[in-house]
């Protein structure tokens, strides 16, 4: 208790090989109170989540997931559906992920975005209308909402947060959760995220989208997924972001026309094309790494980075 903060207490079972855990918050001098936690969550290759079912009971089974549930088993979805699941950034790919998650029968969304739509947002935005961009929707609301009308769990909550996970608001939001979805194209959210991964044990399911179209014709696009999480490359190494990179837009060099029109057309700040199509494929290259860390089929719960 010297340090002043709460005291955590962890417990293993050895039939489940699962923990418990409660936390020793101080009432008053020499009195401290238990608190019993609703989940702890170990990460490494495999994410392993033990929830404590008195306050987090596994969902009920309905007939709106019978395909998903007989795919998978119940006692793995009930698994899959409790962790609490963050998306940052509710563009083109996030919108996608955030679809699949809500139908899968997620049951709690953290959902991030503090920009609104726009029309030349309408090529690629999934559940995105014309009149949302008259009414200067928020992005994060409106994953929130398509989320809702997606939803198969029985309990269902999607928390909309226009905010950047750059400002303390938004990493506090986003600390909270148990995963993370990074759907973002700029250095210093990854960079952000990718601290999340490491320095507080939260798994982060990166992607991202590199589309050849010099010349005006298309001659190329990739895409891949990987996660970044303790005994794993970061995104750093991977290369998904450049630390100049974070300290240029940091600055706010990367909002300056000059600055954008300087690097050369194949430059990675400048190929941030996103084609529906293309995301499509992206959102289910982060999906499937997600299904893959947590269920580990076969026994295997790191496959790699998918392309």
């Amino acid at each position: 208790m010297i340090t002043g903060r709460p005291l955590v207490g962890l417990t293993f079972a050895a039939t489940d090989a699962g923990f418990g855990a409660r936390v020793w918050q101080q009432q008053a001098p020499r009195r401290y109170a238990p608190t019993e936690a609703e989940s702890v969550r170990v990460v490494g290759g495999r994410l392993t989540v033990t929830f404590n079912n008195r306050l987090l009971p596994a969902p009920p089974a309905t007939n709106r997931q019978l395909r998903t549930v007989s795919a998978r088993g119940q006692t793995t979805q009930d698994d899959l559906a409790r962790p609490h699941v963050g998306v940052v950034g509710c563009g083109s790919v996030g919108m996608l992920v955030v679809e699949a998650l809500a139908r899968t029968g997620i049951q709690n969304l953290s959902l991030f975005d503090f920009d609104t739509v726009e029309e030349v947002n309408l090529d690629r935005l999934l559940n995105v209308t014309i009149r949302d961009v008259h009414l200067h929707r928020a992005k994060a609301r409106l994953a929130a909402s398509s989320a809702r009308r997606a939803a198969t769990a029985a309990t269902f909550r999607a928390a909309p947060y226009e905010l950047s996970v750059v400002e303390p608001a938004g990493f506090a939001a986003v600390a909270d959760c148990d995963v993370i979805f990074s759907c973002v194209d700029r250095p210093w959210p990854r960079a952000v995220l990718n601290l999340l991964a490491y320095a507080h044990l939260i798994p982060v399911v990166d992607g991202g989208i590199a589309v050849d179209a010099r010349g005006g014709r298309l001659r190329g696009a990739e895409w891949r997924a990987h996660i970044a999480a303790p005994g794993r490359a970061c995104m750093e190494c991977l290369g998904q972001y450049d630390p100049a990179h974070v300290q240029a837009e940091r600055d706010g060099a990367l909002d300056d026309p000059a600055y954008i029109t300087g690097p050369p057309a194949d430059h990675p700040l400048r190929r941030k094309e996103n084609v529906f199509v293309f995301s499509n494929s992206a959102a289910a290259a982060q999906l499937n790494q997600f299904v893959t860390m947590t269920t580990a089929p076969g026994g295997i719960a790191d496959t790699g980075a998918h392309l």
